[in-house]
């Protein structure tokens, strides 16, 4: 299954790189996790086109946690693959809407969505990403799959050398996950400060759910701070 969502992957992005190309993204990022002393990074290979098409190719890797270093027990945890299309009628509405699936050894993930933006002028903007997902797990994994409706709500601003956005995400699932119920949510905060038109550093501060295991609990039940850091190349 992985091996031909990847050769479908791969055929897609072909096809793509051969009309009008405009510029590259190469985004690094590194996040550590408060309470689980969790280390994990990702690499996304992205691109847009000037005809709205775009898409993206994202690694990630983790540390074993618990207060393991940075590359300690450093394995993969899976793989994301992005198709979009984004159109901008006019200065004010800008539409996207796409296709997303990541791959791990024991689950993958089905999603599309749709994202409206509305700028209410040249730097202040807020949006609003309406997701519908389906999990579906290996058949060595003895869990039912399910499904999930996901709501993000942006809103941000862009300076002329600097930039802030908010990012509230609301998922309603049908099994259960925070606190043993059918919801959860994060709160999110980016930061980016360009250096100049290729570079682009940028940190994140996020307040997220946590599974204490002194609860014995199966389910997230507490909360931690999640931190970001990150630089993204355009070339």
């Amino acid at each position: 299954m992985k091996l031909k969502f990847a050769c479908a992957a791969i055929a897609v992005c072909s096809v793509l790189t051969s009309m009008n190309a405009n510029a590259w993204s190469l985004n690094y990022r590194h996040e550590f996790l408060e309470k689980q002393e969790q280390q994990s990074d990702r690499l996304v290979v992205s691109h847009r086109f000037d005809n709205g098409w775009g898409f993206g190719v994202e690694s990630k890797f983790t540390n074993g946690g618990e207060g393991e270093g940075a590359f300690d027990e450093f394995h993969t945890t899976g793989t994301e693959y992005d198709l979009s299309y984004l159109a901008k009628p006019n200065d004010t509405w800008w539409w996207e809407a796409g296709f997303n699936t990541e791959i791990t050894d024991t689950v993958q993930d089905l999603r599309v969505h749709v994202k409206p933006t509305y700028w209410f002028n040249e730097n202040f903007y807020t949006a609003a990403r309406f997701r519908v997902g389906q999990r579906n797990y290996t058949d060595d994994v003895n869990k039912d799959n399910g499904h999930y409706f996901q709501l993000n709500y942006y809103l941000g601003y862009n300076a002329e050398r600097w930039s802030i956005a908010y990012d509230f995400e609301y998922k309603k699932l049908d099994y259960p996950d925070f606190k043993g119920e059918e919801y959860s949510y994060l709160n999110n905060v980016t930061i980016r400060v360009p250096i100049n038109k290729n570079w682009r550093p940028y940190t994140e501060i996020g307040y997220v759910s946590y599974n204490d295991p002194s609860d014995n609990s199966p389910y997230p039940n507490d909360w931690q701070w999640r931190w970001r850091v990150g630089i993204e190349y355009v070339f």
